[in-house]
Order: structure tokens, then sequence, then C-alpha cells
């Protein structure tokens, strides 16, 4: 009996383990190398993070380097605004001869060609008689009209004359009255001075008529000159020097425009130069 009972120990003693004690090392190798996936995937992952991290890094600096610096902005050059200066005046030049002043004048047409002139004017000893286109007054009396020439025209001023290439006969009325009117008297008084300047001079020199037409005082008052009376002046001019083809009226309203003591071209309501001879 106890021989068999110690055969059955020994028998069950010998028998394998149970099959359920043999299959938890093999779940724990499992868990163990499924740890071990994760963190391996863990680190690939971060070190993908990681990587594309340095990539845009990289591909940022690289197109900050590519950018070119932005250039410093320059203000827009501002236009230089020069104020228009005043258009200098001349001062003509001035001799008086006898009972008369010469202002020597030079002037250009509109092609540039040149022309000098004696612009000459009878001082305010002699003035046209109010509304009178044939008679002049001297010291309040009025001058006979046969003897007008010779006082008018005096021997320096007839020898001046001698060496002209041209002469003018001015005629000019006063700013009073209807304008019409006014440019009719100042016409016929440059014929009456005509008239005078025929009788003394070689009838070979052309002869011209300039009608002013009326005179605007308060316009040129600046431009007065204390020798001489511009409202009814008598006037005469000659042309001393003159280029091939000058216009003489372009030239001679030229050569009287600018000066400081003579009106210009725009005191005067008309500026007609006709050759009579």
């Amino acid at each position: 009996m106890t021989d068999i009972l110690a055969k059955d120990v020994n028998s069950n003693s010998a028998q394998p383990p149970f099959a359920g004690d043999g299959k938890k090392p093999e779940e724990e190798k499992k868990r163990r190398g499924g740890i071990w996936l994760w963190i391996l995937a863990v680190l690939l992952f971060l070190a993908a993070l990681v990587e594309g991290a340095i990539l845009y890094a990289d591909r940022a600096a690289k197109n900050v380097e590519a950018t070119p610096a932005p250039q410093p902005v320059v203000a827009a050059p501002q236009p230089v605004v020069v104020a228009p200066q005043p258009v200098a005046e001349k001062h003509a030049s001035k001799e008086k001869v006898e009972n008369a002043y010469f202002f020597r004048i030079d002037g250009k047409d509109a092609e540039g060609r040149t022309a000098s002139f004696d612009y000459i004017i009878v001082t305010n000893d002699y003035t046209w008689v109010k509304g009178s286109t044939t008679e002049v007054v001297s010291n309040d009396t009025v001058i006979p009209e046969e003897e007008t020439a010779d006082r008018i025209i005096t021997p320096k001023v007839k020898e001046s004359f001698a060496s002209a290439l041209d002469l003018i006969a001015v005629g000019l009325a006063s700013r009073e009255g209807d304008r019409e009117a006014e440019e009719a008297r100042a016409l016929a008084r440059a014929q009456t001075v005509a008239g005078w300047i025929s009788k003394v001079s070689d009838a070979s020199i052309p002869l011209w008529t300039l009608t002013l037409g009326q005179y605007d005082r308060d316009a040129c008052k600046a431009q007065q000159d204390a020798d001489s009376s511009y409202e009814r002046p008598v006037l005469l001019a000659s042309v001393r020097a003159r280029a091939d083809g000058v216009n003489l009226t372009e030239a001679f309203a030229d050569a009287l425009t600018g000066h400081d003591n003579l009106p210009s071209r725009n005191c005067y309501s008309q500026f007609d130069l006709v050759k009579i001879r």
C-alpha cells in the first residue's frame, strides 16, 4: 500500500508542469517588446520632428538670404520753384541838343535784326496846343505856323538829320477825350511834323509817320522824364543804323521798351509806322 502511494507520488511529481504556467514568460516578453516598439516609435517621431524643424529653419534662413534687403526710401526730389525775376529796366542814354533831348536807343525785330534810333523829344518849353493838330505853344505863346519848323527843328537837330538813314515824324494825343478822335488827332500831328521835316531835310532820305494814338499817363507815370512832357509832346525820331531787311516797326517798339526814363510801347494805344517818302 505504502509502495503504491509512493509510486503515485513519484508519478505525479514526474508529470510536466501545468500548461497555463508556460504562457506567462511569453506574454511578458511580448509586453516588453511592445513597450520597446512604442519607445522606438516615439523616438522616431521626435527625430522626425527635430529633422523637420531643422529643415524648416534652414529653408527660412535661405529665404532670408535670397530676399534682397529693403532699399532705403528716397524722397522724390521736389521741384525747385524759382520766383519770377523782374525784368531789369534800362536807362536810356540822353543828351540835350539845343531845345530837344536825344534818347539813344537800340531794338530788334522778331527775326533778331537790329536798328538804332535817336528818339527826339522837344523840351517842355514847346507843346501842342490842346486840341490842335497844327499849333505849338511856347511860354504860353502860340508860335506862328510859318516859324514852327525852324523853331522846333533847330540847326543842330537839323544837322543830325543829315546822317540819318530814315526820318520819323511822331504824333501823339493826350488821354482825355474819345479814343477814336484822339487817335485821329495823333495821326494829324504826325503828318504836321512830317511837313516840318520835309522842309529842312534831304528829299532822298526816307520819311515815315509814326502814330502812337493816346498816351496812358496813369499807367506810365513811373516812366515820366522830368525834363520832357509825354502827354502832348512834340516828337521826332531818326534811324542811325539798321540791318538789311529789318522791320522798323518791331525794332522801334522794342527799342522803346524796358527803360526807366521812356514810356514803353504799351503806354500808347497805337503804334502805326507808315512810310510816306
